[in-house]
């Protein structure tokens, strides 16, 4: 090799290591940016499931008041058995049989599926 192709070798290396490292250089800026952007994204979509989340259990919570109360009204205390199936119901049972006490003549009527 003569000593003046070295120049044109040394720049070939420097512009392959240049590039290298500009690539390392940018897989870890894309790295850093990609989780920062998940982090905020998942905090983002955590806080909206937690909002519906709350808004979900606040209906029940408040389906499951309104039922006993106008149970106990009506009928007296609510047996083990009502408790149980209330405890366990989601905001749709629950707000059908709230409605399901007006027409009912006794406790159990209130739960039956045929009605509307």
């Amino acid at each position: 090799m003569l000593i003046s192709e070295k120049p044109g070798m040394w720049a070939r290396q420097w512009e392959r290591e240049g590039r290298q490292k500009g690539l390392q250089e940018g897989r870890l800026e894309g790295l850093r940016e990609g989780r920062l952007k998940g982090r905020l994204e998942g905090r983002q979509e955590g806080r909206t499931e937690g909002r519906q989340e709350g808004r979900m259990e606040g209906k029940v919570e408040s389906a499951t008041t309104i039922l006993e109360k106008q149970l106990q009204r009506k009928f007296g205390a609510i047996p083990d058995w009502a408790a149980l199936r209330i405890a366990q119901a989601d905001a749709d049972a629950l707000h059908q049989w709230a409605l399901n006490v007006l027409d009912a003549e006794q406790i159990e009527d209130v739960f039956k599926q045929e009605q509307t």
